[in-house]
């Protein structure tokens, strides 16, 4: 690896931690000394921008998570692309295999950084089983659907997050990821209502 190589590891290692630990606006030039460098500009000299840098750290975790996907998806046969789970279990299983202690946390705090709706999504694996997810919503409205794929992934960020972080206290329960799927799996089937429409409660009062 030449020194140039070792740089960018480095700074993409110190990135994902800092970012995870410090949110996504930490101060570049401190993402700079966590990775060694002397010069409190090298992340703009590498990455140019902070977007670009957080791009650079995802594209780094990407391509083994999307092969893994693609031997996931093309075990399953027809019926089981129709299971809203073993769908979902596609996208969230690689993510907790992946070789980091920040990376879950990473991906919640850079959220607004990252596409996750129908059309902007990177990679080949993960747009087509959003597309396949897309049909088990209650609805034909594209826009709903767009706000509903895109909460479900803000809510798997977070909850992958969570569950990093109680791996590092022996908190986390081993099924913890199979429940993960099971709460995203109601989320994006729930009923989509209508603007307007009023949810009569079963309460008491």
């Amino acid at each position: 690896m030449s020194r140039g190589d070792r740089a960018r590891a480095d700074i993409l290692d110190a990135a994902e931690q800092l970012i995870a630990e410090a949110g996504v606006r930490v101060p570049l030039r401190d993402i700079a000394i966590a990775a060694g460098q002397r010069n409190n500009s090298a992340v703009n000299y590498h990455f140019g921008t902070r977007h670009e840098l957080i791009r650079a750290v995802v594209e780094r975790r990407l391509g083994p998570m999307e092969r893994e996907r693609a031997e996931m998806l093309a075990a399953l046969d027809d019926d089981a692309r129709r299971d809203v789970e073993a769908l979902l279990w596609i996208l969230v299983k690689p993510l907790t295999s992946v070789d980091s202690d920040y990376y879950a946390r990473f991906l919640q705090a850079a959220a607004p950084y990252l596409p996750t709706d129908l059309d902007g999504t990177q990679g080949t694996v993960w747009p087509q089983v959003l597309g396949l997810l897309a049909r088990a919503i209650p609805t034909a409205d594209p826009a709903a659907q767009r706000r509903r794929i895109g909460a479900v992934a803000t809510a798997m960020f977070a909850l992958l997050a969570e569950w990093e972080r109680k791996t590092h206290t022996a908190a986390a329960p081993s099924d913890f990821p199979e429940e993960i799927v099971t709460m995203l799996g109601a989320m994006l089937t729930a009923p989509v209502r209508a603007p307007g429409e009023i949810v009569e409660s079963s309460a008491p009062g």
